[in-house]
């Protein structure tokens, strides 16, 4: 008796979920007929264009590196900064040491924008680096700035 009643409960759960699902659909009735809303979305008629003027010009051909190589003698410390031109814009800059062989201890000390300290708050890439080891190492410099719009 117990599985019949069970058996009964279940069945009558899953009709009750089917009728709600099929309930719920525009394009599920049983009267639909051709002109019957769809629940997927409307394919338009014509392809969409876009208008409205570009926020920011193609970023192709505005990009400058600065920087170069320089060297560090052994146990000293060295700091290098690059600026980017006036009016333009420094995005983002690296630091990196060039293979000493045989293997030196070098230590990256800071990296990062700093304060040019000039009236228009242009900003700089710094590197700073220290030589712990025997040899002359080099290192390289790079700054990344961006032109301003024609």
């Amino acid at each position: 008796m117990h599985i019949a009643r069970s058996f009964l409960l279940l069945m009558t759960c899953a009709d009750s979920g089917i009728v709600l699902v099929l309930s719920c659909g525009d394009n599920l009735s049983v009267k639909a007929s051709a002109d019957a809303a769809i629940d997927a979305p409307q394919a338009p008629d014509t392809t969409p264009t876009c208008d409205c003027p570009a926020a920011e010009p193609p970023l192709a051909n505005r990009w400058v590196e600065y920087g170069g190589i320089h060297v560090l003698d052994p146990d000293a410390e060295g700091n290098t900064t690059v600026y980017c031109k006036e009016n333009e814009r420094l995005i983002s800059g690296g630091c990196a040491v060039l293979a000493p062989l045989p293997y030196q201890d070098v230590i990256l000390r800071e990296s990062g924008f700093v304060d040019a300290g000039t009236i228009d708050l242009r900003l700089a890439w710094r590197c700073s680096f220290r030589n712990t080891g025997t040899i002359q190492i080099y290192y390289r410099i790079t700054a990344m700035c961006l032109k301003p719009a024609p």
